[in-house]
């Protein structure tokens, strides 16, 4: 399923989104955010979106007020914001939020990430992939894969990976497929993930 993202905050009263850079751990509006005009009200069938709270990463706190101000009729929103640890997942599951996209970076220690995976199944590790690297706490970087197999031995049977700057080729997507646990890609290009791949989701844009 493709999963539509906005990176977004609140502002004004409403919902604003934007393309945004990104280099490394570090997350930014490219441009001026704009109000965000969406809804999948009337749809047949709810429609999962992926919302990215971009000042709650950039300043490592989440955004209660995009949190508590975002309304998608009809959708079934997958949130993305600092996590650091369990009492911040508590804090992101209200309203529309049927999913918590936590980014394992952002965590404390991977403690925090047994209790999330302890606490609900409707949580998933976000990996971010910087110049082919899995990017770590404190910056630091590792193999991607060492980085997923630490994950699934936790017991996530979904984790995203989100390549934030396109060095992850078609053929390393299809080799990710193939791992054990449900790989969830996140790109700017949905065409940069072979049709064959088999990917179950997608999180697909970066506006």
């Amino acid at each position: 399923m493709d999963i539509p993202a906005f990176y977004s905050a609140f502002r004004g009263g409403e919902v604003m989104t934007a393309p945004v850079r990104i280099q490394g751990s570090e997350i930014s509006f490219a441009s001026e955010p704009a109000r965000l005009a969406y809804s999948a009200d009337g749809s047949e069938d709810r429609m999962p979106i992926a919302v990215i709270d971009v000042k709650g990463l950039d300043k490592r706190k989440l955004d209660d007020r995009l949190l508590t101000g975002m309304k998608f009729p009809g959708s079934d929103v997958w949130f993305m914001t600092c996590i650091e640890d369990i009492e911040d997942v508590f804090d992101c599951f209200m309203g529309d939020i049927v999913k918590v996209l936590v980014p394992y970076h952002m965590t404390r220690n991977d403690l925090v990430m047994k209790e999330v995976y302890d606490m609900s199944d409707n949580c998933i590790p976000v990996v971010f992939v910087s110049g082919g690297m899995a990017v770590c706490r404190g910056a630091a970087t590792k193999d991607l894969k060492d980085a997923l197999c630490g994950l699934t031995e936790t017991g996530f049977t979904e984790i995203a990976v989100f390549d934030t700057d396109n060095t992850l080729r078609p053929e390393d997507w299809s080799s990710l497929s193939g791992r054990s646990g449900g790989i969830i890609p996140c790109v700017r290009d949905r065409n940069r993930i072979p049709e064959d791949a088999g990917f179950y989701n997608v999180i697909y844009g970066f506006s």
